[in-house]
């Protein structure tokens, strides 16, 4: 099968990913609270300890992916049993209906941390090892510029059918049964992504470092610990942003389940448009320019969210979200990839599996946060599940949620991406080291 084929079947994992990931983060606690009446605070309680689980557990499977070998490859075992076990955990998350419990909060609360805990340490064991391998089958600037922007072209597919979907799919059959579709979809894009999946001899794995070393060098690495920083705080505005819009478009635009998907999907349906354009831009450019340039205009793009006050104002905002943040998600994993490259300059060693599993630790950590967060911000400003009017209040709570909260964290964001040390000229020269010292 031809490269380019190839390069687009790999892709087709982050449809997947980004459908299950969406329906997770926008909607578990609105569907939590707002449809099974948990209370905000214990949803807070359980994402704080889901932080705990995953402070051991992101960076210990990204040890275990590094150092384990097969002759099926380095990776891609973990993908091909995993994915059914995941998809099956991701299932379990949507099948409560509000009669099972009967009112218990302390019974729906167990369920509710057991099945997210379950749905997270699959989706890590599977994801961690798929996002790995990028940085290992494409190692040219130009490579993983074009294949980030095609990974970027199905997670906005899944984007769209995991955050505007729901809303409309709920009402029609029940979030069960969506549970279970999307689970399907997953699991199809899935198979797809790992078919022809091929691991260059070149890049075949001595032994790889103890846990303790491997830690140590890898929070040695400033490139790394600048750039992870930097990408909590826009990791943390995407979910908790994806958390706040379902409250937001219901409540204070006053929009119908139909008008909350279009307004949902508009995001990333705009994105669509622009992830090829960045993808050029950040090759041309670099990718810590062009990311500086993406946070300001998404930024920027989130202040009328705050004056709107109706849907048809929602959805104009919501196209012009999509410029900005179509270059965001291009560009995280493109970094990361270059840091992995400066490591193996300094190692000798292709350590993916740690990398990505202290990103997707610092990710998750945004996620914890949230948690708390929105469910202090919901109780404090007065919110009330399912009211037909929210008090004033209420609405200044949902206002600073989807507004105060992203621009501050991405003008976080914007200040240690401007520290972080990798331009482009330095990443040029870590290729050309690499060429040297492992090939030439």
């Amino acid at each position: 099968m031809g490269k380019n084929k190839t390069r687009w079947l790999y892709s087709v994992g982050s449809l997947a990913s980004m459908l299950t990931v969406a329906t997770f983060s926008g909607f578990i606690n609105f569907y939590y609270i707002d449809y099974l009446k948990l209370s905000p605070l214990l949803i807070g309680q359980a994402m704080f300890f889901y932080g705990l689980y995953n402070a051991i557990n992101d960076p210990l499977l990204g040890q275990i992916s590094d150092r384990y070998h097969s002759k099926h490859g380095t990776r891609v075992p973990f993908i091909k049993y995993g994915m059914v076990p995941f998809v099956i955990a991701f299932a379990l998350l949507w099948l409560p209906k509000s009669s099972w419990f009967g009112g218990n909060q302390t019974a729906l609360f167990a369920y509710f941390v057991f099945s997210v805990f379950l749905f997270d340490g699959l989706y890590t064991l599977v994801f961690l090892n798929w996002t790995a391998l990028y940085p290992e089958l494409y190692r040219t600037d130009k490579e993983r510029n074009e294949v980030s922007a095609i990974r970027q072209i199905f997670g906005i597919i899944g984007n769209i059918i995991g955050f505007a979907a729901p809303p409309v799919l709920a009402m029609l059959i029940g979030w069960p049964f969506l549970g279970v579709s999307f689970a399907l979809i997953a699991l199809i894009a899935l198979h797809l992504s790992i078919k022809y999946v091929e691991i260059k001899p070149d890049i075949d794995r001595k032994e790889g470092l103890p846990f303790g070393i491997a830690l140590k060098e890898t929070l040695k690495n400033k490139a790394f610990v600048i750039y992870v920083i930097a990408a909590f705080f826009l990791q943390f505005t995407f979910v908790f942003m994806q958390a706040a819009m379902p409250f937001y478009v219901k409540y204070v635009l006053k929009a119908g389940s139909l008008e909350q998907s279009l307004v949902l999907g508009t995001v990333f349906i705009s994105a669509l448009f622009f992830v090829l354009a960045w993808g050029k831009v950040s090759s041309n450019k670099g990718a810590k320019w062009t990311m500086l340039v993406c946070i300001f205009l998404f930024a920027l793009s989130l202040i009328p969210y705050w004056f709107a006050q109706n849907y048809l104002a929602g959805l104009i905002i919501a196209a012009l979200n999509g410029f900005g943040l179509a270059g965001l998600m291009i560009l995280l994993d493109v970094m990361l990839a270059d840091i992995i490259d400066l490591d193996q300059l300094k190692t000798g060693q292709r350590r993916e599996g740690m990398y990505f599993g202290m990103n997707a630790l610092i990710i998750r950590l945004g996620i914890s946060i949230q948690g708390p967060l929105l469910g202090y911000i919901l109780t404090k400003s007065g919110y009330v599940a399912e009211a037909l009017e929210q008090s004033a209040s209420a609405l200044t709570g949902l206002k600073i949620s989807l507004v105060v909260v992203p621009i501050v964290a991405l003008v976080l964001s914007f200040v240690f991406y401007l520290l972080y040390p990798l331009n482009k000229k330095e990443v040029d020269q870590i290729k050309e080291d690499l060429e040297n010292t492992f090939v030439g």
